[in-house]
């Protein structure tokens, strides 16, 4: 009969309030769909990809919010607020809040833990007062994210292959002092993270220039000169004992040998820049003569000549 109801439908009703939501609909074909391991890993895999990508993570974490407003101590972190992570924020929530992101993006914790922290060192190392070495306020936020990796990494909940990877995009406002603070807060090694380069050229460059000004400003940073020894003493150690390891190390250095290079391509530049300033009889006052004299005498100079 023409216009008649539904059956189970009243007179009047308004028929769009039986209609279901795209999200709802979608849910229940999730539901009935059987799992599949291999399909499975493929979304996985394709949004680990759109995670590496996405240029903005706070872009990214805004398309996933539910509800919009509610982000937690993510926004808190990537700004770098040392004061609220530590104290309204405590560790537990915050690898709590991460996990519930990562359920939402369909990655791995790890994954986002990582390249949230890498984003966030960039951002401390930004507008830096020094070349190389970090302010106070600076190294404030940074002890403050490394506590809060390292929970991460206590938890299983942080991928070094993805950190290192995102640090490196990083390259051109990556402080030295910053990635020295990486290996000493147990983060990642120089070693790991200097042999996770993608381009053995690139680190070398980027090793010796850093170094070399570190050692031009070493004798006229009074403020962090304590620091400035430790960051310069820890990378001459590790591209020491890297180029002139044990015999018994010899197989392992060819089959890797990433750091080895890395190390004896450092080490000649610093030669070779000696031998150039000698030759041109440089005066002290130079910035070159500052490098030789800061790399070569003393402590450093006895573990370079051993």
């Amino acid at each position: 009969m023409a216009g008649s109801l539904p059956p189970g439908a009243a007179a009047g009703s308004d028929p769009l309030r039986h209609r279901r939501s795209w999200a709802q609909l979608l849910a229940g074909r999730v539901k009935r769909q059987k799992y599949n391991p291999e399909r499975a890993q493929k979304l996985k895999n394709s949004a680990v990809q759109l995670l590496r990508c996405h240029r903005s993570l706070s872009d990214l974490l805004l398309e996933v919010e539910d509800p919009p407003c509610e982000k937690l101590c993510l926004d808190r972190l990537i700004a770098c607020d040392s004061d609220k992570a530590s104290t309204d924020g405590s560790c537990s929530f915050i690898g709590s809040a991460f996990q519930d992101q990562a359920l939402k993006l369909g990655v791995p914790v790890g994954n986002l833990s990582a390249r949230t922290v890498a984003c966030s060192i960039k951002m401390v190392c930004e507008e830096p007062s020094h070349p190389v070495l970090l302010s106070t306020e600076q190294r404030k936020k940074l002890s403050s994210l490394l506590e809060i990796a390292q929970y991460f990494l206590a938890h299983s909940m942080f991928s070094h292959l993805s950190f290192c990877q995102e640090v490196w995009k990083a390259q051109n406002s990556l402080l030295l002092e910053a990635v020295w603070s990486l290996h000493v807060q147990s983060v990642v090694s120089l070693q790991e993270l200097m042999e996770s380069h993608p381009d053995l050229r690139a680190v070398v460059a980027w090793l010796f220039r850093n170094l070399r000004l570190l050692c031009q400003q070493i004798d006229t940073s009074c403020s962090y000169l304590d620091i400035a020894r430790a960051v310069l003493s820890d990378f001459v150690e590790l591209l020491v004992s890297q180029r002139f390891q044990e015999n018994s190390d010899l197989r392992r250095v060819e089959e890797t040998g990433t750091m080895s290079q890395v190390a004896a391509e450092v080490l000649q530049s610093m030669l070779s820049l000696a031998l150039d300033t000698l030759a041109a009889g440089l005066q002290e006052e130079s910035s070159d003569h500052r490098v030789v004299s800061c790399w070569y005498v003393g402590n450093l100079g006895k573990g370079l000549c051993s």
